[in-house]
């Protein structure tokens, strides 16, 4: 029995990091699949937008909003808006990813969400998901509660995190921010990170990646995306999005599908 799992492990080993990325246009879902993966992921959050997670194989260390577990196959996960997280490769690891946005947990009805997580999951090529799983994963929808991820509220603080959210490409020093604020800049990072969970740089950077990654579906040129997203240069950018994304900007775009 030992040799067998040892020569499984090697096998998954053996295999390049896979993930692909669908995204379902009609409804506004997206599907990620880590498949036998090492990538790990910093700290970060998901800004407005209700995550579920199911590990198929392996496991990872995951710490939500500083709690760390261990998750392993067949545990489901749910990350709430704005809660930071981090994810971390203890073994070769498939998981599935659901990134669903809160406003259409809100305005859709619970059959329009299923069918297309149903539609996203038939479309993930060389996925064999149990009738269990998909079940596990539909199970997770009923967990989202609009009122349970309020947080912390100080409307200068909001302020700037709405800046840096909708216009992350925006060249906005701390000193400049705290400014507006009314507060000294150490005050208004540790402000900024008690409510927000990250620094006001970690969450600029998140944010541009975001919008990379959205404009790499519509745009060929890397520099052209850098750029547009407030990078000083290509060679930066590339760095940054690997960090966040464990792919090139170029294997990204290779990655991913767009349901309509």
């Amino acid at each position: 029995m030992k040799s067998k799992d040892t020569k499984e492990q090697k096998d998954i080993i053996q295999k390049p990091n896979c993930v692909q990325y669908l995204y379902d246009k009609s409804i506004g879902i997206e599907l990620i699949l880590c498949n036998n993966s090492l990538i790990s992921y910093p700290l970060h959050n998901h800004v407005s937008v209700f995550t579920i997670g199911l590990i198929l194989c392996g496991s990872v260390l995951l710490t939500i909003g500083g709690n760390s577990f261990i998750c392993e196959k067949d545990n489901p996960f749910i990350i709430l808006p704005y809660v930071p997280h981090i994810i971390e490769a203890k073994t070769p690891y498939s998981l599935i990813t659901l990134c669903i946005n809160k406003n259409i947990l809100i305005k859709c009805n619970k059959n329009e969400i299923q069918n297309s997580i149903r539609n996203l999951l038939t479309a993930v090529s060389d996925l064999n998901i149990t009738e269990k799983q998909t079940y596990q994963l539909m199970n997770c929808l009923d967990l989202f509660n609009d009122n349970s991820y309020s947080s912390i509220s100080e409307p200068f603080i909001d302020l700037a995190k709405y800046r840096l959210e909708c216009y992350p490409e925006k060249k906005l020093s701390i000193d400049e921010m705290a400014y507006s604020a009314y507060m000294s800049k150490y005050h208004f990072i540790r402000n900024f990170k008690q409510i927000v969970g990250l620094t006001p740089h970690q969450f600029q950077i998140q944010n541009r990646i975001r919008k990379a990654q959205h404009m790499l579906n519509n745009i060929d040129s890397i520099t052209e995306v850098a750029l547009a997203t407030g990078f000083c240069d290509q060679s930066h950018f590339i760095k940054q999005f690997e960090k966040y994304v464990g792919l090139t900007p170029a294997t990204y775009k290779t990655s991913c599908r767009i349901l309509a």
